[in-house]
């Protein structure tokens, strides 16, 4: 094996053009065309090349069997779909920064008139990574001039339901530091948000000490089981989606001179370490195995929250997808699923891949489960694109189980693809955008895998149409492909960790953000190309200079590989990876031979 760097060291080669000589070419051959053109512009009407940077549209693309190329015109269609739920303003009826949640007001159930915390507030992280900083701070600012019960968010922002949403709230604090490093970690700006979301902290503070659980908060939310129930759960996905988004804020109030703030948000973190600790299974409390995270703790009675109360109908909620939290590591924390619950996550992750793969819809096309095949006892189908599919597959993509995330994406691919549907029965404008619900019995009878039926099939679920690209749901599908990119700052490098599946040959990310440790937005180009009949990876890397090195992690290669001298190798189940390490300059070609 071979892993060789071109042109040398990290060097330009003689005749290749640099950074400044190329601008030049361009600003010349541009005031050419211009002069050919007619009368030039004014300054005011010419964007600068930050303004360009800023507003640069990043794009993914894949090659390889039929999956990645639905799944190329997935990420395309459904981040502009996303884009375009943002008011500017301009529009008489919602203001600047209105995001909505279902993408028109056409269909049953549709969103369009709302804004869902849990809903808005992913939005807006996915927004902020994948570098549209303006509209994220616009809504953010929405966010804060709408603060549904004066001190904390509602199910709704503009619905004072007395629905403590834990998720939408961890959500929407998210949000707004994802919103402050994308727009340069300002230091006015961030004040501007430490000011506005410190009761919200200190709701959180009240009810943390207040809690009868050492911590742990309550929540009564659809990713909780009880969405519709007059009682709470101290539930896992949303306190550790607190125990999350209190780190962003400790920094981003350090990091804005707010140290009050900062403190408190370090304090309540470190305590919720702590509460999560009781949420952890000891294979007698909970349903669930020893050792694994069950759902939570029942405020009624102290008992574990295993069966939900949901609409009058329930289900098991040990084993279903709300028992990944981890996967809200990838916002900020790390890469992977690791941590002081790093065993946990592992165990849980395992007893998810477990229950998925009892369905053979699973096994034959990728769909996910959002109850591990139980059923949602007749209130309607049991996966959402987000909740279900989109949250397993990131599961399994952070966990690194290439035969698992492979299976997992060609489920993302054929859910979002409607170009198989022979009998339209739903509300349908975009054959690429990710609804909410589906049927996977009509599925295999070519009918619209988006709507339900009454008591037929194997399941009893109820009619419901899946509402075409519900925020949430399509919002958690660009994160599950922002992982497979694998592109982050870590510190002052630059760590690149693609994670293709088995049978996608290509990965061309294109002016593609990243933020470093100082604020700055770099748009790098990454290709990935791999020739698996020359058993060979090539990796093509422009705009890398800005940090202080770039490490990258090569693969999947199969498991049984012989470890290349001077590289490091890694084994994670059933495949291998290479890791190219202090890779330097702005322009690299990098490949790998076995």
């Amino acid at each position: 094996m071979t892993v060789a760097p071109t042109p040398g060291p990290l060097e330009k080669t003689p005749h290749e053009p640099t950074r400044t000589n190329m601008k030049r070419i361009i600003w010349i051959l541009s005031g050419l065309a211009l002069l050919a053109a007619g009368p030039a512009t004014t300054a005011s009407e010419r964007k600068t090349e930050a303004e360009t940077r800023r507003t640069a549209v990043p794009r993914l693309r894949f090659t390889g069997d039929r999956f990645a190329q639905q799944a190329t015109a997935i990420f395309a269609e459904t981040l502009q779909d996303m884009r375009n739920k943002i008011e500017d303003g301009s529009s008489e009826r919602f203001p600047a920064g209105f995001f909505h949640t279902s993408t028109e007001p056409e269909g049953v159930p549709q969103y369009y008139n709302d804004m869902w915390t849990r809903d808005c507030g992913r939005g807006v992280i996915e927004l902020s990574r994948l570098g549209f900083a303006d509209e994220a701070r616009t809504i953010s600012r929405y966010f804060l001039a709408h603060i549904t019960h004066g001190d904390h968010w509602g199910r709704e922002l503009h619905t004072p339901a007395p629905h403590v949403e834990l998720d939408g709230n961890a959500l929407v604090l998210a949000g707004i530091c994802s919103a402050w490093r994308a727009g340069g970690m300002d230091r006015d700006l961030g004040r501007e948000f430490c000011d506005g979301i410190a009761p919200v902290v200190s709701w959180v503070d009240s009810l943390m000490q207040a809690s009868p659980y050492g911590g742990l908060l309550p929540s009564t939310s659809e990713l909780s089981g009880n969405p519709s129930t007059d009682y709470p759960v101290y539930s896992i996905f949303g306190n550790y989606g607190i125990y999350t988004a209190m780190a962003q804020i400790a920094d981003m109030a350090a990091a804005s001179g707010r140290t009050e703030l900062a403190a408190q948000a370090a304090r309540i973190r470190s305590s919720m370490e702590r509460a999560l600790a009781r949420l952890v299974s000891d294979g007698g409390f909970s349903y669930a195995p020893a050792g694994c995270w069950f759902n939570g703790i029942d405020s009624r009675n102290g008992r574990a929250y295993d069966i939900s109360d949901w609409d009058g109908t329930s289900w098991p909620t040990w084993h279903w997808t709300r028992q990944l939290p981890y996967i809200l590591h990838y916002d900020y924390l790390s890469p992977r699923a690791d941590g002081p619950f790093a065993d946990i996550h592992a165990a849980s992750y395992r007893l998810l891949r477990h229950w998925m793969a009892r369905g053979e819809y699973f096994r034959k096309y990728g769909f996910v489960s959002n109850t591990g095949w139980t059923g949602m006892g007749g209130r309607h189908d049991e996966t959402m694109c987000g909740y279900g599919q989109g949250f397993f597959t990131q599961a399994a993509l952070l966990a690194d189980d290439v035969n698992v995330y492979t299976k997992c994406l060609e489920g993302i691919a054929r859910l979002g693809y409607d170009g198989g549907v022979i009998e339209q029965m739903s509300y349908e404008k975009n054959p690429f955008v990710m609804h909410e619900c589906f049927n996977y019995d009509n599925y295999e009878k070519g009918l619209d895998h988006t709507f339900g039926v009454h008591s037929e099939g194997r399941r009893e679920i109820m009619e419901n149409p899946g509402d075409e690209g519900n925020l949430v749901q399509e919002a958690e599908i660009l994160k599950a492909f922002s992982i497979v990119a694998g592109i982050r700052c870590e510190g002052r490098r630059l760590t690149l960790m693609p994670r293709l599946p088995w049978l996608w040959d290509t990965m061309e990310c294109v002016d593609w953000p990243v933020v470093d440790a100082e604020g700055r937005t770099h748009r790098i180009r990454v290709k990935v190309d791999h020739q698996r009949w020359l058993r060979r990876c090539t990796v093509e890397l422009e705009g890398i200079g800005g940090f202080e090195a770039a490490d990258l992690r090569v693969g999947p290669f199969p498991r049984l590989l012989k470890a290349p001298e001077g590289y490091e190798t890694e084994l994670i189940g059933n495949a291998s990876w290479i890791w190219v390490r202090n890779i330097r300059g702005d322009k690299q070609t990098i490949t790998v031979e076995l």
